[in-house]
C-alpha cells in the first residue's frame, strides 16, 4: 500500500490485474526462461459466453452454455444440420443440440443454488433417440438410451464473468440421483450437489 492509502501492484511477475497485464510482465518475460515462465492468465471483466449470435436463440442459456461446453469436436463429421430444440414444458422439458451426424446432447434442468448457480444435467444421445422424441416418444425417457452423464453448473453474469462447471460425472443412467431425471420438478440446493 502507497503513503497516501492507494493499492500498489506488487513488484511480483505473477501478479496479473483485471486488465491482464501485470505492469511487470511484458519487459520481464525476456529475464525469465520461457520453459519455466507461467502460462498468462488474467481475470476477465467480462466473460465470452458460449451463447448464440441470434436473438431468438431456441435454448435457455443454462442449457446451450453446458452443452456447448461437453459438445464433441468434429472436423469432418458435423452435423447435416443445425439442432437446437426445447421440447416439452414444464418439468418434461428437455433441450437438445446437435453433437456431430450421429449423435445429440441432451439437456435438463435440475435445479438452483444460492450462490445463483443453475444445476443442469447433459447426456450424450444417439440421432435416432431425437428423432423418437420428436415423432412423439416420451420425454421422460430422453435419459434412457444416453451416456457420458455430466451435472454441470452454470453461473451467469450479467456485468460479470460467466462461468460453467462440470460437478459430476456419471457413467450410466443407473448412476445419476433418480431426482434429476424428469419428471422430477428442479431442486432447490442448498449445498454443493455430490457433497
Amino acid at each position: 500500500m502507497g503513503n497516501d492509502g492507494s493499492l500498489d501492484q506488487p513488484d511480483d511477475l505473477d501478479f496479473i490485474g483485471e486488465e491482464g497485464s501485470s505492469g511487470m510482465w511484458s519487459g520481464a518475460l525476456s529475464a525469465r526462461s520461457t520453459w519455466s515462465s507461467p502460462t498468462p492468465v488474467f481475470v476477465p471483466k467480462t466473460s465470452t459466453p458460449l451463447q448464440e449470435d441470434t436473438a431468438d436463440a431456441a435454448l435457455p442459456t443454462f442449457a446451450l452454455w453446458a452443452m456447448k461446453y461437453l459438445r464433441h469436436v468434429h472436423i469432418f463429421g458435423r452435423a447435416d444440420e443445425e439442432i437446437r430444440q426445447t421440447l416439452g414444458d414444464g418439468d418434461h422439458t428437455v433441450y437438445v443440440l446437435d453433437d456431430g451426424r450421429n449423435h445429440c446432447l441432451v439437456s435438463r434442468k435440475v435445479g438452483t443454488s444460492p450462490d445463483g448457480c443453475t444445476y443442469c444435467l447433459v447426456a450424450r444421445i444417439p440421432v435416432s433417440t431425437y428423432e423418437d422424441l420428436v415423432d412423439g416418444a416420451s420425454l421422460d425417457s430422453a435419459f434412457s438410451k444416453a451416456r457420458s452423464f455430466s451435472l454441470c453448473a452454470v453461473f451467469e453474469a450479467s456485468d460479470g464473468v460467466s462461468n460453467v462447471a462440470v460437478s459430476q460425472r456419471y457413467e450410466t443412467v443407473d448412476e445419476v440421483p433418480r431426482e434429476y431425471l424428469p419428471p422430477n420438478p428442479p431442486i432447490s440446493f442448498t449445498e454443493l450437489p455430490g457433497d
